[in-house]
């Protein structure tokens, strides 16, 4: 089969396109041909490496698949439509479960084939195309997890970072599906045009306006129900600093970094919550499925590249250039 490979950590130039042994499947297990795989941070950092992290080499990235069944079992066909629920067990303590194609034993979807067990198996909702189908698994999951954490209801005012990116972007329509007011960061005029189409009810533009100002300014001094927070280090401040009192901030990722320094006295002194989301359930994607049905909502499709042009791919969302989820077109 075709893959991209990675034989060691570093940037884009260690993606190797290269035709490899085709998995052999075991106990418990099933392939699947891979159509569609999306691109997500977590694959540049597994790309890039974390210390403390390991993985097997050679190792294939990529967590967001849809695809066919090579093998029908129990009430799934032979060459049945399906998604694949990204989360397998943790094999490190105190976390809560690995993920395909991570830091972990697991090859991702980043080639033609890929082995995964059984209970991973998701049918594709007939409601979404194939590429639709590879966009949901991971970031709009992550941000349904993440919005139902946050506790907020009907009418909350909730910061949502990073508007261009899939989970931001996720979150922003997801949010608004649900009714809330959301406020949301981008990086220039382009990305802040995209931020409002999606319907967001106030955008700033970082590289204009302060952000914690113009929160504030917003709320009228109030501060925000909840952030989502799926930046890291450099927006973890300004995050727990716009909460209102007992507000809750809701994180995931470190594209910025995984250490920040944030006022304590602040949060204490208004009882706010930071809440780690990682991922979510399988019951939950079942049930995102079908709340994007209800809401008509479809996944928002950056762009979309051949397996082989991995490394653009890479190179586009190191860059911040997409708006959206950006998908490798494994095959026809």
């Amino acid at each position: 089969m075709k893959a991209i490979i990675i034989r060691k950590h570093g940037g884009p130039e260690v993606l190797s396109y290269e035709q490899v042994p085709d998995p052999v499947v075991q106990k418990g297990h099933v392939l699947v041909r891979v159509k569609y795989c999306a691109v997500n941070h977590l694959d540049i950092w597994v790309r890039n490496g974390i210390p403390g992290k390991t993985v097997s080499f050679p190792h294939i990235l990529g967590c967001d698949i849809s695809g066919t069944l090579e093998e029908g079992f129990g009430n799934f066909k032979n060459g049945e439509k399906v998604v694949v629920y990204p989360a397998i067990d943790s094999n490190i303590s105190r976390v809560s479960f690995g993920i395909i194609g991570g830091f972990g034993k697991y090859k991702g979807g980043y080639a033609e084939l890929i082995q995964v067990p059984k209970k991973n198996i998701i049918k594709k909702p007939d409601w979404f195309s194939d590429q639709e189908a590879a966009s949901i698994n991971v970031s709009y999951l992550t941000s349904w997890n993440m919005l139902e954490k946050s506790k907020c209801k009907k009418g909350d005012t909730i910061l949502i970072w990073g508007a261009n990116s899939g989970v931001g972007s996720a979150a922003i329509l997801l949010a608004k599906a649900k009714g809330l007011k959301v406020i949301t960061v981008a990086s220039d005029k382009n990305k802040a045009a995209f931020a409002k189409k999606l319907g967001a009810d106030f955008v700033i533009d970082r590289n204009a306006k302060d952000v914690e100002s113009e929160v504030l300014r917003f709320t009228n001094n109030i501060g925000v129900d909840a952030v989502i927070d799926h930046v890291g280090a450099k927006t973890w401040p300004v995050s727990l600093e716009v909460l209102k009192v007992k507000g809750r901030m809701v994180a995931c990722g470190t594209t910025t970094g995984g250490e920040a320094m944030v006022n304590i006295r602040s949060f204490y002194s208004k009882e706010a919550q930071i809440i780690g989301a990682y991922l979510g359930s399988k019951s939950q994607l079942v049930a995102l499925h079908k709340f994007m049905k209800s809401k008509k909502i479809k996944p928002v499709i950056d762009s979309v590249f051949a397996l082989k042009d991995a490394k653009i791919a890479h190179q586009k969302m190191e860059k911040s250039n997409q708006s959206g989820k950006i998908l490798l077109q494994v095959s026809n």
